[in-house]
């Protein structure tokens, strides 16, 4: 009985976004309404669910083929429905928000729909029992963003946006179902929930293992927007906040939800998981420096998820699957709720500009920002057991580097006084117990259901290379002699691809240099005026 309360449960939660879908596609401001409602149901199913899991272990809604064999089903376990939840709530707080910011557009009840078949489509792909199942709806959850994302095309950009996004994500679509066509001649419809079926699966594949596993990363990697395939992310600010929240909290974490998911077949081929531990670093890298060269907020929160997608794939391809979940988790709530309160970051016309306060001399900021860091590693690894898991480390690094940039901003703007100093300190040692309590947590809970690393994945210490590329890439653009040439490059790779924008830049950086040592400010606002 309890089980099928757990299925119909799991089922629910995937079927409500659908009725959602059909919902909102009447246009009534009541079926907009309803669908905003469906999200929220959708969540709580998804979170009873997770309940059913925590008190009578996992189970499987499936419709069973010829033999028995799993033909069509949704697989409950700790990860699957963690992911359920997640998509569940951004999907739900994408909506809900959505009613008032897009309220009045006509073209509201058509974002709807589409957001919701996304929305089911992902939890799918975070629960599917079958191969065959977990490739289709990602094929449908890229079409469904895409229909998402042209829902405006009056608005400049958006269809040029979105014929580049169609055609990228069509790539990486089919790499994965070659994937999968790769591997069903091989080894059939893998049952992802039978236990040891994909390690099973990659010993069939023999001399294959290595091409499937590259198509894996064609896919991951388009999708993740990492490198060249990456490019298409960027055009996509100039679709409504709605869109890009859904993006970026939902659609582009699915590179990594692939590699957690498949994680055995991924890892097959340390040739593959070379090459995407190495795109991967280099736009961690890139991505990190350029998003400071963006004059807009949106174009600043595109690059900065780039960056974080980036360290997740390559959290992926060592193995330390945990800290990518828990990466993936807080990149979800946290970039969310950027692109939502995005809006109040922008100046209004009339308001006085602040005047600005005596801030901490710049060797000061770099101590306290050293010591930041040390204090909130400290309060993670008094944390019992947060460190029994592989990658753990990587973890402490980023948190780390995260609260040493906070700190290194803050007391950039913040004026200097004994009491701030104090509450931030306090602030910085409760947040980083908080955040190891929570790695544990998640790690006794998840840890179970963690896929077993492949034979092709990489040494955790491989991540060292992210944060020491990251750290020469910050040092040269500090540097006079290649200041004027490192930042027309980030600038480049900042902007989405447009016509004429390559030349615009040479020109300008032509200019700069002719005249005086120019500044990032400067040649964004060369960009900007290309790009528009």
């Amino acid at each position: 009985m309890t089980s099928l309360l757990g299925e119909m449960c799991l089922v629910g939660a995937v079927g409500a976004p659908l009725a959602g879908a059909v919902a909102a596609a009447g246009g009534r401001a009541r079926g907009l309404r309803a669908a905003a409602g469906l999200g929220w149901i959708s969540a709580l199913l998804a979170v009873v669910a997770a309940g059913v899991v925590a008190l009578h272990g996992p189970f499987v809604a499936a419709a069973d083929g010829r033999g028995g064999q799993v033909v069509l089903g949704l697989w409950a376990d700790q990860l699957t429905v963690t992911l359920v939840v997640l998509v569940c709530i951004v999907g739900a707080l994408v909506q809900s928000f959505s009613l008032r910011y897009l309220e009045g557009d006509r073209t509201t009840p058509r974002f709807f729909a589409a957001a919701n078949v996304v929305v089911a489509a992902m939890a799918i792909v975070c629960a599917s029992a079958t191969a065959a199942v977990l490739v289709a709806a990602w094929v449908a959850a890229g079409a469904a963003f895409v229909a998402a994302l042209g829902c405006r095309p009056d608005l400049p950009g958006v269809r040029s946006a979105t014929r580049r996004t169609f055609r990228m994500l069509v790539a990486g679509d089919l790499a994965a179902v070659a994937a999968l066509v790769l591997v069903w001649l091989r080894a059939g419809n893998v049952d992802l929930a039978a236990p040891g079926a994909l390690r099973s699966a990659v010993a069939h594949l023999g001399g294959l293992a290595t091409p499937v596993a590259l198509l894996v990363a064609v896919a991951v990697l388009t999708r993740s927007a990492q490198g060249p395939l990456g490019r298409w992310l960027p055009g996509t600010v100039s679709a409504p906040t709605p869109t890009s929240a859904l993006l970026h909290a939902g659609v582009v974490n699915g590179g990594g939800v692939l590699l957690v998911r498949l994680g055995v077949l991924a890892g097959g081929s340390m040739l593959a998981m070379a090459g995407v531990f190495t795109v991967a670093a280099v736009t961690a890298a890139v991505a990190t420096q350029a998003m400071n060269r963006r004059a807009d907020v949106k174009g600043a929160l595109v690059l900065s998820t780039m960056g974080q997608m980036g360290f997740m794939v390559a959290e992926c391809t060592v193995g330390a699957y945990l800290a990518a979940v828990v990466h993936l988790i807080g990149h979800a709530l946290y970039k969310a709720g950027l692109f939502f309160g995005s809006g109040a970051q922008v100046p209004r016309p009339g308001e006085a500009p602040v005047a600005p306060a005596a801030v901490m001399p710049n060797v000061a900021r770099a101590a306290v920002s050293a010591a930041a860091a040390a204090a909130t590693v400290a309060a993670m690894a008094a944390v019992p057991q947060v460190l029994d898991h592989r990658g753990a480390f990587v973890l402490l690094v980023f948190a780390a580097g995260t609260a040493a940039s906070a700190s290194w901003s803050w007391w950039g703007r913040a004026p200097v006084s004994a009491r701030g100093a104090l509450l931030w300190a306090t602030a910085l040692l409760g947040a980083g117990a908080l955040y190891g309590l929570v790695l544990d947590g998640l790690g006794r809970w998840i840890g179970p259901s963690l896929p077993a690393v492949g034979t092709g994945v990489l040494s955790p210490w491989w991540l060292a290379a992210v944060a020491g590329t990251g750290v020469v890439a910050a040092a040269l653009t500090r540097l006079p002699s290649v200041r004027l040439r490192l930042v027309a490059v980030l600038v480049d790779a900042a902007a989405p691809p447009a016509a004429g924008f390559a030349r615009a830049m040479r020109g300008a950086g032509r200019a700069a240099r002719a005249e005086a040592p120019g500044s990032a400010p400067e040649l964004v606002g060369v960009w900007e005026e290309s790009a528009a």
